[in-house]
């Protein structure tokens, strides 16, 4: 309601010379406003009816929905903390049966660098793990974790979340004190994610440059983590923060005395039955598999990849894992059991630059996560035949994407 009033002339003549039409005096009057202060506007999502994938686009700072029936882009949110800078959203986690999906923020090293991967590792920046709505993306929750978080892992009941933290600095600066290098397992309780308070994460110090997690089966009583300085798969006693932590080579020593990484132990993938672990070595160019009973890595199926590997992914029965690797960027799915020796490999360099994670849908087929530049050129999302590994279709997506992870149709 808007009243105007006029200050008449004749009230106006006792203290002015003369008399001019004078402005308005205009008052505003409003009624109570009864709706919702903050209201969520944020666009429900539709999930399609074959499925979806969330990838992190981590120079976005957006996360893109791939329809897994199609392989096409039909979705792009914002995520993150500051909607100025640079946060960097780097691995994801789905818990469908809770209705949420879990983010890494990994901040990069400088403002002015090219984006979180260029210098991931070598942050100062504390990191964040925001819990999301799955219907509409909105916060949930937050908790914070030290700097440079790397793997991102749910355990199978949705009891315990893991972060691991590539803190390359921490190794680097601290090259004649071990126990200062290494980096921490950040242990955290999915339900305790609050829109304020939330509980702080369990720190176990684990190894240096601690990046991929694989969890047992099904509560994450264990965890088995790739340590990038330490050439070694580290054995984590979950239930246990003060438990002696277990390193077990990746292989013989190949730097005797050397402060840098020989293999460079990157991502630990378990298998569909839980019995073995691929561990990508990014440095030796090889995939060593670690049996989880005898806690040895057998020798005997060693893959020795020409390009870098990165996230590998199994097939269902686990006869055979899909290799994603790096100059070359290549593709192969390779046999790894008895009854399953046959490989194929496929160079797709020029629809893939810099393929960093593999994931497998028996409905669907093969998804390859392309990095792109890490600058300007935005990344890609490849669907593959898992057999031929041809090319079905292609989607791009946001700047220097890092993680895929899927959500099956009806999830709420």
């Amino acid at each position: 309601m808007v009243i105007a009033r006029f200050l008449g002339c004749a009230l106006a003549a006792a203290t002015l010379a003369s008399c001019s039409d004078p402005d308005p005096v205009i008052e505003y009057r409003y009624d109570v406003y009864e709706g919702d202060p903050y209201p969520n506007r944020r666009p429900e999502i539709m999930i399609p009816d074959g499925g979806m994938g969330v990838v992190t686009d981590s120079l976005s700072d957006t996360i893109s929905l791939i329809a897994l029936e199609t392989g096409e882009r039909f979705g792009v949110h914002p995520v993150g903390r500051d909607p100025v800078t640079i946060d960097g959203p780097h691995r994801v986690a789905v818990d469908a049966a809770g209705g949420a999906l879990y983010i890494t923020l990994s901040y990069p090293a400088t403002a002015d660098s090219s984006g979180p991967h260029a210098e991931h590792g070598g942050s100062t920046v504390a990191g964040y793990v925001q819990k999301l709505a799955l219907a509409d993306l909105r916060v949930l929750g937050q908790v914070r974790v030290e700097a440079n978080p790397g793997d991102l892992v749910i355990s199978e009941d949705g009891g315990r979340m893991v972060v691991s933290h590539f803190d390359l600095k921490r190794m680097l600066e601290n090259p004649e004190d071990p126990e200062a290098a290494r980096s921490s397992l950040a242990v955290m309780d999915p339900d305790a994610f609050l829109p304020g308070g939330s509980a702080e994460p369990t720190l176990i110090p684990v190894c240096k440059a601690a990046n991929g997690i694989a969890l047992s089966r099904p509560d994450g009583a264990r965890a088995y983590v790739a340590c990038y300085g330490e050439d070694a798969l580290a054995i984590v006693d979950l239930t246990d923060p003060a438990a002696e932590v277990r390193l077990v080579p990746v292989g013989p020593p190949l730097k005797p005395g050397a402060h840098s990484s020989g293999y460079g132990p990157y991502t630990a993938v378990m298998s569909p039955d839980g019995t073995t672990i691929a561990v990508s070595n990014t440095q030796s160019r090889d995939v060593r598999f670690f049996d989880v009973a005898s806690e040895t890595f057998d020798e005997s199926k060693t893959i020795l990849t020409i390009g870098a590997p990165y996230f590998s992914a199994w097939t269902p029965g686990g006869s055979a894992v899909y290799v994603p690797t790096q100059v070359p960027d290549a593709i192969a799915r390779i046999g790894v059991t008895s009854d399953d020796r046959d490989a194929v490999s496929r160079n797709i360099s020029e629809e893939c630059f810099r393929p960093h994670l593999a994931e497998f849908d028996e409905e669907h087929g093969l998804f390859i996560v392309c990095e792109g530049d890490q600058a300007a050129t935005p990344g890609k999302v490849l669907r593959l035949d898992p057999e031929t590994l041809e090319t079905r279709s292609e989607a791009e997506v946001g700047l220097s994407p890092d993680a895929f992870a899927r959500v099956v149709a009806g999830a709420r």
